[in-house]
C-alpha cells in the first residue's frame, strides 16, 4: 500500500504566456506578509512536475512497466514534489503559503493539480496577443535572431497553447484568470486578495519586500543583467501596465488576428486596442 505524502501549506502558481505579465503579478503577490519574498522563476522544478503528464501520456508503452497502477505513479511524483517544495519552503523561511511562478509550467497546470491535489491554486495572466508578440519581437532583436512571419505564427500558436487549461473543468475551483491590462483595477485586486487570502498585498510596495525591508538592499530583479534578452526595464519599479513598445506592425497584427481571433474576442481584445 502506498501512503499519500502529508499535505503541507497551500502553493499558489502564477502562470500565463511568456511576456504576459507573470513577473509583475508574482511580485505583487509577494508583497503579502503571508507568503514568501519575490524570487526568480522555479524553472528547474518545471521538468519535475511536467514529468507526470509525460509519464501518463506514455503509460501503456513505458510507464506501466514500473508501477502497478496509475495512482502509484501519481503518488510517486507527489512524493518527489513534496521534497522539492519542502526545500523551497525552507529556503523561503517557512512562510504561511508559497507563491511561485514559471510561465513554462502553465500548460502543465492540470497535471500539477493532480499531483498536489488539495494544495495547489493557480493564477493565470492573460495579455493582448499583440503585446505578447511585440514583446517577443523585442526579445528576438536582443538575441539577434530572425523574427519574421513564420516566427509570428509560431509565437501566436504557442500563445494559445498556454491557455488551453482555462477550459479544463478540473481546474475551475482552483483557478483565477484576469487580464494583465486590468491588474491595477480595484476589482482585480479585490479578486486577487480574496482568491489568495493575501489581504495585505499592496501595489505600492511591489519589489520593496523581503531583505530590503531590513537591509535596504535592492531586490534581486533590479540587479538583473540588462544584457538578458528577457529582462524588462519595468522590473524593479512601480507597476506600469501601459505599453512600453511601439505598436505591432499591421502585417503581424493580421497574423495574430487569424490565429488568436477567437481568444481575443473571449477576453474582449480588439484590433483597436
Amino acid at each position: 500500500m502506498v501512503n499519500e505524502p502529508k499535505v503541507s501549506q497551500p502553493i499558489i502558481f502564477v502562470g500565463g504566456a511568456p511576456r504576459s505579465g507573470t513577473t509583475v503579478t508574482h511580485a505583487l503577490l509577494c508583497t503579502s506578509s503571508r507568503t514568501n519574498n519575490y524570487h526568480p522563476e522555479i524553472s528547474y522544478v518545471t521538468p519535475i512536475l511536467s514529468s507526470y503528464g509525460i509519464g501518463m501520456a506514455s503509460w501503456e508503452g513505458h510507464t506501466r512497466a514500473f508501477f502497478a497502477e496509475r495512482e502509484h505513479f501519481r503518488l510517486h511524483i507527489q512524493e518527489i514534489a513534496a521534497g522539492v517544495f519542502g526545500h523551497l519552503n525552507r529556503v523561503f523561511g517557512m512562510p504561511e503559503m508559497l507563491c511561485v511562478k514559471d510561465p513554462m509550467l502553465t500548460p502543465h497546470f492540470p497535471s500539477v493539480n493532480r499531483i498536489l491535489v488539495g494544495r495547489a491554486r493557480f493564477i493565470t495572466v492573460v495579455r493582448h496577443p499583440y503585446d505578447v508578440v511585440r514583446s517577443r519581437q523585442e526579445v528576438a532583436a536582443k538575441k539577434g535572431t530572425v523574427f519574421d512571419v513564420l516566427a509570428v505564427e509560431a509565437v501566436a500558436e504557442e500563445y494559445l497553447k498556454f491557455y488551453l487549461h482555462l477550459d479544463n473543468p478540473g481546474l475551475a475551483p482552483v483557478l483565477m484568470t484576469f487580464r494583465y491590462e486590468d491588474l491595477l483595477e480595484e476589482e482585480t485586486l479585490r479578486r486577487l486578495r480574496e482568491f489568495t487570502g493575501f489581504h495585505d498585498l499592496s501595489p505600492d510596495n511591489v519589489w520593496n519586500v523581503g531583505r530590503q525591508r531590513e537591509t535596504g538592499e535592492v531586490p534581486a530583479v533590479a540587479d538583473a543583467a540588462t544584457q538578458d534578452p528577457w529582462y524588462s526595464p519595468k522590473y524593479g519599479g512601480a507597476i506600469q501596465i501601459e505599453r512600453r513598445l511601439n505598436p505591432l506592425e499591421p502585417r503581424y497584427r493580421r497574423i495574430a488576428d487569424r490565429i488568436c481571433g477567437n481568444f481575443m474576442e473571449r477576453f474582449s481584445y480588439t484590433a483597436n486596442d
